[in-house]
């Protein structure tokens, strides 16, 4: 087979050009899984039409990268990014007179030639219009797609996209699942082929790119713990489990004290809360510090503010919002959507980033909403409205399962996946038993392993202390103040009780919990 290799940099980051465990940054390494590829014939480098991306202290423009053609893919009609569309496009201009193309992403060193090998192997056999590996970290394998195929991938892309003025296919060209997910949208009409995993690893969420900070450290643990082909990292991935304790990715941060309403399953609400309303709230300047640390330490992380209170108390939301997004982090708001000043919201809404919103619901029954949550339904309702219309595709209404409700869940989903598309229910939270078990069935594994939000969260309370999780209700184990200290010493702190984790020995708070295995952004 002739064969044409394809390297997508369209986005990557300076850690790609960055030197690992003292040898050659993750594009070089590329190149060099490019050039043992079986039937490559070429290696093409893909690069954004509008100028070059420094990239470290290895090379400012990865033209300097030996054995790559650089390649510039334009951005789309619509301007701003290239979109999918526009990507294979070029796609089928350079593959012309090959048989079938690697495609991969410039920031992933680990590229296994042998596990790729074994893939064309199959992808040829079995005359597959594209071959994907199933179950292993991502960043170990290629996509192989056949060149012939590249005519209905665009014909797809091009009835998805009509260019009905709303822009390209929403799928974007450096999308690192987008070529998977255009694919999905008529699966049963291309041949598919998937080499699996000997163990399933998805699990884990292992992202085995030099992209970020946290993804660029699991690399170098990686490496320098002898990491060489696909088998050698899927073992040290599950025989030394400590190297996936990265840097944190989501902080939940109390920026009020006080909620509008006395929630029936919130310890804040039932334990510590006399009476609704406003009792105080952190001051921009301290909020600030929070940020700052965390943009420090890890510049990809999401930062909650819905931590014991209500945000849209909060005086100045639109102001810290902007801290957030200023920064390049991502913002999740979790709110009663009780409230909040217009001003607030369309301050909010101007800024440019990234904002999630849940509206915490529970009910489409106004008598079970009131039993569970208090007054202020209709309040909530309107609220989802005007979110919707500021922040479109980026609200999600919420219920938390539990016995109370279950019966009228199935009514609350139905309702707002019609009407909004997004829609999330919660498992119920006990908190280690400070509350009653209201829990409707026990969703916990078969097997525990260690808690994820030990592995990659961190709690920040009003005054600042930093408390082992969210579930240490009391600060039974203080990690620190992030006001009188660096965050990355306190998220040191929290290390040996992830250890413990990994040998299963849980703390007495840990024993109880049955939050171990839910997941934050």
């Amino acid at each position: 087979m002739k064969n044409l290799a394809v390297v997508n940099a369209l986005a990557v980051t300076p850690y790609a050009g960055t030197s690992l465990s003292g040898g050659p940054p993750a594009l070089q390494r590329v190149a060099a899984y490019a050039r043992e590829l079986p039937g490559v014939e070429r290696a093409v480098l893909l690069r954004p039409a509008d100028g070059a991306v420094a990239l470290g202290d290895w090379a400012p423009e990865p033209a300097a990268v030996e054995g790559f053609a650089v390649e510039r893919v334009g951005p789309s009609p619509m301007g701003g990014r290239p979109s999918l569309l526009e990507l294979l496009r070029r796609l089928r201009e350079l593959s012309e007179g090959y048989d079938a193309i690697f495609y991969v992403f410039g920031d992933c060193p680990l590229l296994d030639p042998g596990l790729s090998a074994s893939m064309l192997d199959s992808h040829s056999r079995y005359f597959a219009d594209y071959t994907f590996a199933d179950g292993y970290p991502y960043g170990l394998a290629p996509e192989i797609l056949r060149v012939g195929a590249l005519g209905a991938l665009i014909a797809l892309a091009e009835r998805v996209s009509p260019g009905d003025g709303e822009g390209e296919v929403p799928l974007r060209a450096e999308g690192r699942q987008s070529l998977f997910e255009l694919i999905k949208r008529d699966i049963n009409a291309f041949e598919i082929e998937t080499e699996l995993s000997p163990v399933d690893l998805r699990l884990l969420r292992a992202e085995l790119a030099s992209d970020t900070r946290r993804n660029a450290l699991l690399v170098e643990r990686l490496l320098s713990a002898g990491a060489g082909d696909a088998a050698s990292v899927c073992r040290i991935l599950q025989d030394k489990a400590e190297v996936l304790r990265t840097l944190p990715a989501y902080v939940a941060v109390q920026i009020v004290e006080g909620c509008p309403q006395r929630c029936s399953y919130c310890p804040y609400g039932q334990r510590t809360l006399t009476s609704v309303g406003k009792q105080g709230e952190m001051a921009l300047e301290r909020f600030e510090r929070v940020v700052d640390e965390v943009h420090g330490l890890c510049q990809d992380a999401t930062i909650g503010v819905s931590l014991w209170g209500e945000p849209s108390y909060h005086s100045r939301f639109a102001e810290l919002a902007a801290m957030v997004l200023g920064r390049g982090l991502r913002l999740a708001v979790e709110t009663s959507g009780l409230g909040w000043p217009d001003a607030a919201l369309s301050g909010a809404a101007r800024l440019s980033g990234d904002i999630d919103w849940i509206v915490s619901l529970d009910s489409a029954d106004p008598e079970l909403y009131r039993r569970l949550r208090g007054e202020g339904r209709e309040e909530a309702l309107r609220a989802v409205q005007t979110l919707q219309h500021l922040f479109p595709g980026r609200v999600y209404p919420q219920a938390v399962r539990m016995k109370e409700n279950e019966q009228d869940l199935e009514g609350f989903y139905r309702h707002w996946k019609k009407s909004r598309g997004n829609v999330i229910i919660q498992k119920y939270d006990h908190f280690c038993g400070a509350l009653p078990d209201r829990r409707v069935t026990d969703l916990s594994p078969l097997k525990r392993f260690p808690c994820w939000h030990l592995k990659r969260d961190v709690t920040v309370l009003i005054d600042g202390r930093v408390p082992l999780c969210r579930e240490d209700l009391t600060a039974e184990h203080p990690l620190g103040n992030i006001f009188e200290e660096p965050l990355e010493e306190i998220w040191r702190r929290g290390e040996p009780f992830y250890l413990r984790h990994l040998s299963a020995d849980y703390p007495r708070l840990c024993a109880q919990c049955d939050e171990y295995y839910t997941f934050n952004f």
